[in-house]
């Protein structure tokens, strides 16, 4: 099923033909059918030929409505080595595998280079505090060996990595959402089970992850992967169809982040009290940013865990993004 889908989702990236294409296709088709009948070896190649043409007419009048809801296919062409004056056809969005299809159609139309290692993703972020908003930029070595921010209007670089979720790691995963997802439980599954190693030389336990536990863990680590991240547009795409196979992610069709944009949500709240939510640009599928909100009182008197409902845990747009050759370049 996942292989069909892909597929799908290949083709729908692609243009139907215009319409020089259709009358010369109607044409031939015609011009056959009035023909003489052909020997029976030969009748069927030309079959073979009609079936072909009467697919050809039957995409071309093929209209599958894309965007929002009660929106117009959005008028994206494929990259301009392959120039076309159709709009590429995209489904209406009424759920998260909507929105992740029409995502990888885009991504399959627009290809857009992975970063080379010795290369900088400049990430100009704004993010929501005790203080009120706050506008961060900074650059990140594909390779993870350094990484830089700006500080009072100066440039600080630094060796080394500060994020949990590495460049190389992102660029390693799967461009298809159901093999991206199962990498991702994977991680999750080997990093518990090293917490639980650890612990055991103490004699201390961790109990196994309860499947919502597995759920949160993997939507969570994909979504931060994006959050500090420049990412190919295939590759987003496939994240947004592993956030779409992870049980409990919903759509929701209005929103607005940080920056007062207007967006759709794929989110998911876990535990019955947390809700995690990406932005994404309803025309452009591009990522825009997050939002952690309370929905419902939660204490925990062992952990002295509190919150209450309506408190926001963390809240940030992605404001800027792009791949550069060095430290301090924006593009």
């Amino acid at each position: 099923m996942d292989e069909l889908r892909l597929l799908k989702d290949r083709h729908d990236a692609l243009p139907g033909p215009d319409e020089s294409t259709v009358a010369e296709s109607r044409s031939r088709l015609l011009a056959h059918m009035h023909r003489a009948p052909a020997r029976r070896l030969g009748m069927r190649w030309a079959l073979g030929l009609a079936g072909a043409a009467a697919v050809t007419l039957a995409a071309a009048i093929v209209i599958v409505p894309g965007g929002g809801e009660g929106s117009e296919s959005p008028q994206a062409r494929p990259s301009s080595s392959h120039p076309s004056s159709t709009p590429l056809r995209l489904r209406k969005v009424a759920g998260a595998d909507d929105l992740a299809g029409n995502a990888a159609a885009l991504a399959a139309a627009n290809p857009d280079p992975v970063p080379e290692p010795d290369q900088w993703a400049y990430i100009k972020t704004e993010e929501s505090g005790e203080k009120g908003t706050r506008v961060h930029e900074m650059w990140r070595r594909a390779d993870e060996k350094q990484f830089a921010h700006m500080e009072d209007g100066k440039l600080e670089v630094f060796d080394g990595s500060e994020f949990e979720v590495t460049y190389p790691y992102l660029l390693s995963l799967p461009t298809e959402p159901a093999a991206l997802l199962a990498r991702v439980y994977e991680e999750i599954d080997a990093e518990h089970a090293k917490r639980q190693a650890d612990r055991g030389r103490t004699r201390a336990t961790v109990p196994p992850l309860t499947a919502e536990q597995r759920h949160t863990y993997a939507f969570q680590h994909i979504v931060q992967g994006m959050r500090d991240a420049v990412l190919p547009r295939t590759l987003r795409a496939a994240m947004y169809g592993a956030l779409a196979g992870i049980p409990g992610v919903r759509y929701e069709a209005r929103a607005t982040d940080l920056a007062k944009r207007p967006g759709v949500t794929l989110y998911r709240i876990h535990e019955g009290y947390l809700r995690d939510e990406i932005f994404i640009d309803p025309k452009t599928y591009e990522y825009l940013g997050y939002r952690s909100v309370v929905v419902r009182d939660k204490k925990d008197a062992r952990t002295y865990f509190s919150v209450t409902k309506g408190q926001i845990l963390g809240w940030g747009s992605m404001l800027a993004g792009g791949v550069v050759d060095r430290p301090g370049e924006r593009p």
